[in-house]
């Protein structure tokens, strides 16, 4: 049985909506698939699909048909990577992005060199931001596509995804942005951002796993990268994810219902975190501090803390960086790239919180982190 603890992962997943659950659910108890039209039970299938498609995309501001379901943002980019790479790559060979991109975006581009690709990743500053006089000078005529990430998972830094997408298309290169924890946090419009593609994924939306989406700029083409039966304009082959589109659909709906009621929450419990690691640890770090943040988000590290600081949190369920970077135990790939040390970037402990959360567990969470760090250094606990 598992121990009850304060769940502060919610940049790794969050849990459904319990109207979600309740729409996966139904949908789960119904047979029909979008593709047998030719009776009733199918026809069925086909108009749930097109309500969720539409749901997906009025969070986007878009079209519906602009929407392509996947399994998750992770395909999404590397649908976008490689259809454009296998487009594009003769005419167009330099492919650019972001130093401290998530991994769905990093290795497509590995592989892309090794394919003879020329790669470039642009380097950000000590706050995460994006160095845009260096991306200036590494897109030109030769470059097929951009990508850079509009929240980072690890630091909750936004990135002006607006000016990326004017300075790339001067050069009539294409932008991908993965929108995975931007979406339902940012007022993301499809038109006013610009990029081509935008990536993004249910589960971390309050939606269930294993469903995703890729928004495709109308009048562009994609090399499909998975074959069979046609599904999604030929770009998403194989049978539809029906009650998972359809969770994804209800939470897209809800998140844009409650996005400033969600936003004034987190702001809340960010700034009491916040407040009280700096008033008792003022030696911490709270990476991309000074950057425009999303709420909800707080990368903290601590300059020559022994390691190990977060299993300290025996009670609270947080995470050193994003989960791929937590599962391998290396330092996060992002803290390295914002300049910090790499001992440090390996003892960061990330504090992500959601609609669920509380004052009363942040302040659990604030002392969690303070008096562990004081453990570490061999001092006491602060009396109460």
């Amino acid at each position: 049985m598992l121990r009850l603890v304060i769940y502060a992962d919610y940049n790794a997943t969050t849990p459904c909506l319990p109207a979600v659950v309740e729409a996966v659910r139904q949908q789960l108890a119904v047979p029909g698939n979008p593709s047998s039209r030719s009776h009733a039970a199918g026809r069925q299938a086909a108009e749930v699909l097109a309500t969720a498609r539409g749901q997906v995309a009025e969070l986007l501001c878009s079209e519906p048909e602009r929407i392509i379901f996947t399994s998750g943002a992770t395909e999404a980019c590397n649908l976008a990577i490689f259809g454009v790479a296998q487009r594009l790559l003769g005419s167009r060979p330099r492919f650019v992005h972001i130093a401290t991109e998530h991994p769905a975006v990093l290795e497509p581009h590995r592989r892309l060199r090794e394919a003879g690709a020329e790669v470039i990743s642009i380097p950000v500053d000590s706050q995460g931001r994006v160095q845009l006089e260096e991306l200036a000078r590494s897109v030109n005529a030769q470059t097929a596509l951009v990508s850079a990430m509009a929240v980072n998972n690890e630091t909750g830094v936004i990135s002006d995804i607006a000016a990326i997408t004017r300075l790339s298309h001067a050069h009539g290169a294409l932008v991908l942005c993965d929108a995975t924890q931007a979406l339902g946090r940012l007022s993301l419009t499809s038109e006013t951002w610009g990029p081509d593609f935008i990536a993004c994924s249910a589960h971390k939306l309050y939606g269930p796993p294993g469903v995703g989406a890729l928004w495709i700029r109308r009048g562009l083409s994609l090399e499909a990268q998975q074959l069979g039966g046609g599904q999604e304009r030929g770009l998403r082959s194989g049978s539809h994810n029906l009650p998972g589109i359809v969770g994804f659909g209800v939470a897209a709906s809800a998140a844009g219902r409650a996005a400033a009621q969600r936003h004034a929450h987190l702001s809340t419990l960010s700034g009491a975190l916040e407040a009280e690691l700096r008033t008792a640890l003022p030696q911490a770090v709270i990476h991309g501090a000074e950057a425009a943040r999303v709420p909800g988000t707080s990368f903290i590290s601590y300059p020559g803390l022994p390691r190990g600081w977060l299993a300290q949190l025996t009670e609270i369920a947080a995470s050193g960086g994003s989960s791929c970077s937590s599962a391998t135990g290396k330092p996060s790939q992002v803290l390295l790239a914002m300049g910090v040390p790499a001992a440090d970037a390996a003892n960061a402990i990330r504090i992500s919180l959601g609609v669920p959360s509380t004052a009363a567990e942040v302040a659990i969470i604030a002392q969690s982190l303070i008096d562990g760090a004081r453990r570490l250094q061999g001092l006491a606990p602060a009396p109460p």
